[in-house]
């Protein structure tokens, strides 16, 4: 069953602060792909995780072409980093990989088994990135945390969703915005 993100914050990204020095979120970007009175959840997308997708997708009983075998796999954030989640673009001849979430048109994320087995087959979508775990924030959380001043929260940039990696994906987010790392205090641009 699809579904669609709910909220004014969610389709959008999370620009970690300078001064946020949690060692799982230092100078990270956060595709936020949810945000409700749940909670909000998204995924880091600028942490290479610990295994490539040969091996990933050996663990999962699949076989990847040779082309594919030292793909990037990305840390997506400490929840549940057993869980895989993909983010692809839509094409016109993919099925639609239930169950999905339509982050925003023409951008979904899935946690199908059978878009793992298609991009191992090299039949799934052409642009995708794979995520291990997400970043999760109970109810109020994410708000609080906004009001600390320790996040940036911009539009949905689809620059920055597929292959950036380390910090030049949060240089590049921060470039875009027009600052520098420098010129930010308490998750505001310095005033002129």
């Amino acid at each position: 069953m699809s579904q669609t993100g709910t909220s004014k914050l969610a389709p959008g990204m999370l620009i970690a602060v300078p001064s946020l020095v949690d060692p799982f979120f230092a100078k990270t970007v956060i595709l936020l792909v949810d945000n409700d009175t749940e909670g909000s959840y998204g995924v880091v997308l600028n942490r290479l995780a610990p295994v490539d997708m040969g091996t990933l997708l050996g663990g999962a009983g699949l076989s990847a072409p040779v082309g594919l075998r030292e793909d990037p796999v990305w840390w997506g954030g400490p929840v549940q980093p057993e869980a895989g989640m993909v983010l692809y673009l839509e094409e016109d001849d993919l099925p639609a990989y239930e169950p999905f979430l339509t982050i925003a048109p023409g951008l979904r994320v899935s946690w199908s088994m059978e878009l793992l087995q298609d991009i191992s087959s090299g039949a799934g979508p052409s642009i995708y990135s794979l995520f291990l775990g997400r970043a999760s924030w109970s109810p109020g959380q994410l708000e609080g945390e906004l009001q600390e001043g320790s996040w940036l929260p911009v539009d949905l940039d689809r620059g920055l969703l597929f292959g950036r990696t380390g910090d030049e994906s949060w240089d590049k987010a921060l470039q875009r915005l027009g600052v520098h790392p420098q010129d930010i205090t308490s998750g505001s641009p310095a005033q002129a």
